[in-house]
């Protein structure tokens, strides 16, 4: 079912609608073309709207339409925060109760707003299902029952330096390069005074939150869906991150 908009107030309000939800869309961790696909589809649910157009990368997004033949745009530039894929998907289902035509746009803002507040899992949930994955990768990356007994406490420890990154927003390369260091570090420091069978396995353990295997999937599929400008950028930032990982898993090598 088809909307459409009444005046410029009301126009100047989708416009504002339409690049905050993009922003927040790609602030939590969505693929570019999934936030382009999602502007397009509100737009296309007024039907006095023309030449609705936006463009979307990993740094800002614009979006602009023709209503009553004057052209809107906005711009707002976007910094990377914590992926969080409940947010994108409560985000997802009020485009689509838009296009459904079962929310108006006050509607919309008010539950934009209650997305945004609405808190992640505390904080020691997040650890403790950290804690709980790491045995399982331990003996899949060779290592033994004892093993995976040592994974459990560095991995607590790997928690707890994210979560402590995370809250101070340190920048993705220290974080990451730290992460993988102090984690190293220990695990060597640990197998010269206790028996370790494999203590690679450990390390390894202990990089596994620290991959960026969503930024990586997400880079494939903008590749895919034809855009390839953010998927380079993608791919870009995914080896950034990784050689942070690796440089601080040499350095606590070195160091032992």
């Amino acid at each position: 079912m088809l909307q459409s908009l009444q005046d410029e107030r009301e126009a100047k309000k989708l416009l504002n609608f339409s690049v905050k939800i993009a922003k927040s869309m790609l602030s939590y961790g969505a693929e570019v073309y999934r936030v382009e696909d999602t502007v397009n589809r509100i737009y296309k649910s007024f039907d006095n709207i023309k030449a609705a157009n936006s463009l979307v990368t990993y740094n800002f997004v614009i979006v602009s339409f023709i209503y009553n033949d004057n052209t809107y745009t906005a711009m707002r530039r976007v910094v990377l925060g914590d992926r969080d894929l409940e947010k994108i998907a409560l985000l997802n289902d009020i485009s689509r109760k838009m296009v459904m035509g079962g929310c108006t746009l006050d509607y919309a803002f008010k539950k934009m707003r209650e997305i945004k507040a609405k808190r992640r899992y505390p904080a020691y949930i997040v650890i403790s299902a950290l804690m709980m994955s790491a045995p399982f990768f331990a003996i899949m990356f060779g290592g033994t029952f004892k093993d995976s007994l040592y994974a459990i406490l560095i991995m607590a420890v790997q928690a707890i330096f994210i979560n402590y990154t995370a809250k101070y927003k340190v920048t993705a390369f220290v974080s990451n390069f730290l992460g993988a260091f102090i984690t190293t570090l220990l695990v060597m420091v640990v197998s010269k005074i206790l028996l370790i069978y494999n203590p690679f396995s450990i390390i390894i353990v202990s990089l596994m939150p620290l991959v960026p295997g969503v930024q990586v999937t997400n880079a494939v599929r903008d590749f895919m869906a034809g855009d390839y400008l953010s998927g380079m950028i993608g791919i870009q930032a995914a080896i950034f991150v990784s050689t942070a990982i690796a440089l601080g898993v040499v350095m606590g090598l070195k160091l032992v």
